[in-house]
């Protein structure tokens, strides 16, 4: 099979400083070029696999998403991975709704295959089966195990291709949604959805249940033992964030606590330049949730700006 004459081919080499015959073999041997470590999951719940592309192949990821797939189509009730969006956005659409449904999907990159891949491009594109072949190789790391093809978590392209993937997923669900009164983002893996009407909920789980059915081709299910159901009766939260009963969110008082002690052991010169930089790290993550918190938080402290704590 050669790869020398397809438009998309052409295109890549215009664009990288490869030689033909080394974009050829980046490509070819692409599902190969990950090195793997492993993180521990939140609440002490295992390990996670991390697969890093090669450099090489990180640029071309990043590449192609950027001249070539900038077009599909992302939903706008998915909210990681995109410009100008947060978890903020995950989480305001829920925080007045009375009941909060949380949902995950079970190891959602790796679910995402080569075929769902091929699938959905085949469909909104008018790329070749060679084309087809390319960006699959490019996108996918090869299981040592299953020997599959599929998606990884530490691809830079991984997080706008599983966007465009769910298209039809979020557009059907956000339709099934609105006309029952009810609120629909997703975050990656994780579902938000929300009412004031009681066991409205449940109804929509089943119809998640029944759409992932359906749409077979994604190859995505759920993760049963994450689901979680609960009102206002109980404390709320997503991705982190802390949704209170007068319909705000926040990152929570434990977490404002610990940036008040934080700076106090800065004014006393108890923290080392390591803990400052995260410091500042921390404070410009919760700046984009709760900007009046660190605005009063730098004027008790005597700093203009979060630039110009050191």
């Amino acid at each position: 099979m050669s790869l020398f004459h397809e438009p998309l081919f052409s295109r890549l080499l215009d664009l990288t400083p490869f030689s033909k015959r080394e974009l050829e073999i980046l490509i070819a041997t692409a599902p190969k070029r990950y090195k793997n470590h492993f993180i521990d999951k939140r609440n002490g719940r295992g390990k996670r696999l991390i697969s890093q592309p090669t450099a090489e192949l990180k640029f071309l990821q990043r590449l192609v998403v950027r001249s070539e797939l900038g077009i599909l189509p992302v939903h706008q009730a998915a909210t990681a991975y995109r410009s100008n969006l947060s978890i903020k956005d995950h989480a305001d659409p829920h925080a007045a709704n009375r009941y909060l449904l949380k949902l995950d999907f079970k190891d959602f990159f790796p679910s995402i295959k080569d075929a769902t891949v091929r699938y959905c491009l085949s469909r909104d594109t008018e790329y070749s089966e060679i084309e087809l072949w390319m960006l699959c190789q490019l996108f996918c790391r090869r299981d040592s195990v299953t020997k599959q093809l599929q998606l990884s978590i530490g691809a830079p392209s991984s997080p706008f291709v599983s966007n465009y993937i769910m298209y039809e997923f979020d557009t059907r669900l956000t339709d099934f949604c609105d006309a029952n009164g009810v609120k629909y983002t997703r975050y990656a893996d994780d579902l938000a959805l929300s009412t004031s009407q009681p066991k409205l909920l449940n109804t929509v789980e089943k119809k998640i249940g029944d759409l992932l059915e359906e749409l077979d081709y994604l190859g995505l299910r759920l993760n049963k033992e994450k689901t979680v159901n609960v009102s206002k009766k109980h404390k709320r939260t997503l991705v982190g964030l802390v949704m209170s009963n007068e319909g705000h969110v926040s990152v929570g008082r434990d977490k404002k606590r610990l940036l008040r002690a934080k700076m106090n052991y800065l004014i006393q010169g108890r923290l080392s330049p390591e803990q400052i930089g995260r410091l500042r790290g921390e404070l410009a993550f919760v700046y984009s949730v709760d900007k009046e918190f660190v605005v009063s938080l730098l004027d008790r402290y005597g700093f203009p700006s979060i630039d110009e704590i050191s």
